[in-house]
């Protein structure tokens, strides 16, 4: 029986895989691709960790993952296969209508320390025949206006986190500028930011992009559009683990482009499902899984701090070491309506934290956007900030 599609991918993918010394001990035993566990960070760790690309007989990319582990991890990806997979992605974002030739895009991605989002996105858009403007994530807003009023971009291309940051620097400067159409990746878009957007930098198109170190980019969405829902470049499987009631479960990806270095049922720690809309198999997204940090010997969910916050645009858990050695833990809300009560989120904060204390001093606070802590080379903003040191 000939064996097409999809299963023929993940088979093939399994069987590079299994035969690389990545992968090795995790998949020993295992001959059937159905069977195969699924791979998460710590299984390509400390491979990873050892990795050098001078015993490679040939040159490799690498590129760090976004900091959602205490020490990002570098992940090598042959060039010919991820010029490959550019190519094909930029195939499909010039044929979904997110560029064309006609497109200028200001770029205000991350590039940092291996972290090459905003060079991804120059190659991308170079692919589609399109002009970028590379002013990177850690530009002055002032040069950033400058260049968005010299060039006139009709794409303005970010993280959420860093855009409303800029947007908050129009405001302050009563400016605004008109840049029709706008890309976000790396984050949710809060619905809030949707307006604020709208009036800062005259957005009328929401695109998104995703992916990841692991991965690279795979999937893109027409926001405005149909939110939520991403399309899947071809040679790419997705796989729901374990799903509930609705279908929604963590995400494993395959991907066929990369085979020097295979990525085989890879958790990328998001929530989705697949759903058919149209005759197309598309990704609905609903978020990150259950994150956590250990405090005062306990370990906490994230979701525990959601009600608390309830009402608020965003928030941030930051921790920090306190002056005698104990740990403080601060509960920020970005709630400019004031929907949010301070004392009552207190209150709540306190008794979820009963048990650490009085090792723990605890603080809740209304704040700008721009107090949040933001990763350097990122420039996301994290739900939860470990900031000990």
């Amino acid at each position: 029986m000939t064996i097409t599609g999809d299963e023929a991918l993940l088979r093939d993918c399994f069987a590079r895989a299994r035969a690389h010394i990545f992968y090795r001990d995790h998949f020993a035993g295992v001959a059937d691709h159905h069977m195969a566990p699924a791979v998460d960070k710590a299984v390509l760790k400390p491979h990873l960790d050892r990795f050098a690309p001078g015993s490679e007989p040939r040159g490799v990319y690498l590129v760090r993952s976004g900091g959602s582990t205490s020490t990002p991890l570098v992940f090598p990806v042959d060039i010919e296969e991820n010029h490959a997979q550019r190519h094909a992605l930029a195939g499909m974002l010039r044929a979904a209508g997110m560029f064309d030739a006609g497109t200028v895009a200001l770029n205000l991605f991350g590039y940092a320390d291996l972290y090459r989002t905003a060079a991804i996105l120059d190659d991308l858009l170079e692919r589609c025949g399109a002009t970028s403007l590379p002013m990177s994530a850690h530009a002055r807003y002032e040069d950033i206006l400058t260049a968005a009023r010299r060039f006139a971009p009709s794409h303005l291309l970010g993280t959420p986190s860093k855009l409303q940051l800029f947007a908050e620097f129009l405001r302050t400067a009563g400016a605004s500028l008109s840049i029709p159409q706008l890309l976000y990746a790396g984050e949710p878009l809060p619905a809030s930011a949707v307006e604020r957007f709208a009036q800062s930098f005259g957005t009328r198109d929401f695109w998104s992009l995703y992916g990841g170190a692991e991965t690279g980019i795979w999937a893109w969405s027409d926001v405005s559009r149909k939110p939520g829902l991403f399309r899947i470049l071809p040679q790419v499987v997705v796989e729901v683990m374990s799903p509930d009631a609705e279908g929604f479960g963590e995400l494993a990806i395959t991907n066929g482009y990369r085979k020097r270095f295979p990525v085989f049922r890879y958790l990328v720690g998001d929530v989705g499902r697949l759903v058919e809309r149209d005759g197309a198999c598309l990704l609905e997204l609903r978020g990150r899984n259950a994150r956590s940090f250990l405090l005062a010997e306990q370990h906490f969910d994230l979701a525990l701090f959601a009600p608390l916050a309830a009402g608020a645009e965003a928030f941030q858990i930051q921790l920090r070491r306190e002056g005698q050695g104990g740990d403080r833990l601060e509960l920020l809300l970005i709630d400019p309506a004031g929907n949010c009560s301070i004392d009552a989120a207190a209150a709540g904060l306190a008794q979820l934290m009963r048990d650490a204390a009085p090792r723990v001093a605890l603080e809740v606070r209304r704040v700008a956007m721009a107090t949040l802590h933001h990763d350097p080379v990122t420039t996301k903003a994290p739900p939860i900030a470990d900031l000990r040191r």
